[in-house]
């Protein structure tokens, strides 16, 4: 008899729990509240469909559950796409790309020098791979008020300098965590970088640092202006080197960094130097690639991806200028530099689905025009401006499709 009611009593001990949480469970009449985008760290599921015969017509359900009028979840169902997409595309340059300097994962591990421009968040379990000329200050911003280095919580509102001072944000390559710790955060956290064309950020380097007037401008006028107009200025105009590095030109910029990528691309300044050479993407594996093409939109992505405060957003987007002077610039180059250009970069283009126009693809014509013979792979990436006034063959049609942005449009090239 004492051992039925010791049973009988064990038993309501272990039911208990389990009584107790339904009631609470079934009390709880509180409202989730989902964030704008889902995060890594806590996705919500797609809304569920109420079980009628005419809901899918009217709501238009997709093949992947989600409801079509619910805008935040179209949007990150395809930028997710375009993320896989980029991935595969890197994934597979790299697999086909052998001239990879004899790098591995292991070598960035133990000679940390090779991570200098990776800077970590571990609030967010997030590494961030900076590239100048592509947003990288208010990047460097966002990282400091992500990792708690500042106290302000509008990003425009620290000074643009602060962030480039060494010792504000923490690098993978002073960092003294053990390696075996450097590996499995290189392995387990969410890794990004930004990148945009090749040539356009070559531009921008070569205006910002070697043409304007400016304190930081001056700087690299003597330390790299002088060395370039010694190396590369010629004729009479060797003698009229200015000492403060200034009045370089474009041709000249190009084949100094020619004949750098060649002989120590290692040692070429973070401004210039490829992609390969700064975040090594063949080697880690990212799971964000940012385009500058697409700043307002990855950013976003990142920033949600990785649990950034809600209220917390990328600063406004300031129209670049350098698109239109591309063109211009590069008119200024010998067909010959033009090659060299591309080769010296072929990585970047290729491993991020960037396209140059070599000069194989131009036909001359007998009043001296040319045009462009087969249209690049990747140009619906292409803004307008990026198309040299010449480029389309008489007897083509040019036709727009869709464009992504008012600056971006879709062409197709076909002959008549």
């Amino acid at each position: 008899m004492e051992r039925e009611h010791a049973v009988r009593l064990l038993a309501v001990c272990l039911a208990l729990p389990s009584l107790v949480y339904y009631i609470l469970m079934g009390s709880d009449n509180s409202t989730v509240r989902y964030h704008p985008l889902p995060t890594e760290q806590s996705s919500p599921s797609p809304p569920a469909v109420d079980s009628c015969a005419t809901c899918d017509l009217e709501f238009d359900i997709d093949v992947g559950g989600v409801r079509a009028d619910d805008p935040d979840e179209l949007w990150w169902s395809d930028w997710e796409k375009v993320q896989r997409s980029r991935r595969e595309a890197l994934a597979h340059g790299c697999k086909h790309h052998k001239n990879l300097r004899g790098k591995s994962f292991f070598k960035l591990v133990t000679n940390r020098r090779y991570l200098y421009n990776l800077v970590i968040d571990d609030r967010h379990r997030t590494v961030y791979c900076y590239v100048p000329k592509v947003a990288c200050t208010n990047w460097k911003r966002m990282m400091m008020i992500l990792s708690g280095r500042t106290n302000k919580t509008d990003p425009l509102a620290i000074r643009s300098y602060v962030p480039h001072v060494e010792g504000v944000l923490p690098r993978l390559s002073s960092s003294r965590m053990t390696s075996s710790l450097l590996h499995h955060k290189l392995r387990t956290y969410t890794k990004f970088l930004f990148v945009r064309h090749p040539v356009e950020r070559l531009v921008s380097a070569y205006r910002n640092k070697l043409v304007i007037n400016s304190t930081s401008a001056a700087d690299f006028k003597r330390r790299y202006g002088v060395k370039i107009l010694k190396k590369f200025r010629k004729g009479d105009a060797v003698q009229n080197i200015s000492k403060t590095g200034h009045g370089v030109t474009f041709a000249e910029f190009v084949s100094y960094l020619i004949e750098k990528r060649h002989d120590s691309p290692q040692s070429m300044n973070e401004h210039w130097a490829p992609y390969v050479e700064l975040c090594h993407p063949c080697f880690i594996k990212y799971n964000i690639i940012g385009k500058y093409e697409t700043l307002e939109e990855d950013a976003e992505y990142v920033l949600r991806k990785i649990g950034a405060p809600p209220k917390l957003h990328f600063p406004p987007l300031v129209t670049s200028k350098t698109t239109a002077l591309v063109e211009s610039h590069m008119n200024t180059l010998t067909p010959a530099l033009r090659k060299k250009l591309y080769d010296a970069y072929r990585l970047d283009f290729k491993l991020f689905g960037y396209d140059y126009v070599r000069e194989k693809d131009y036909v001359t014509q007998e009043n001296g025009s040319s045009y462009l013979t087969q249209m690049p792979s990747n140009y619906a990436n292409w803004s307008l401006d990026q198309f040299p006034k010449q480029t389309i063959h008489p007897g083509s049609s040019v036709r727009l499709v869709s464009a992504a942005s008012e600056q971006q449009a879709q062409l197709l090239y076909a002959k008549v």
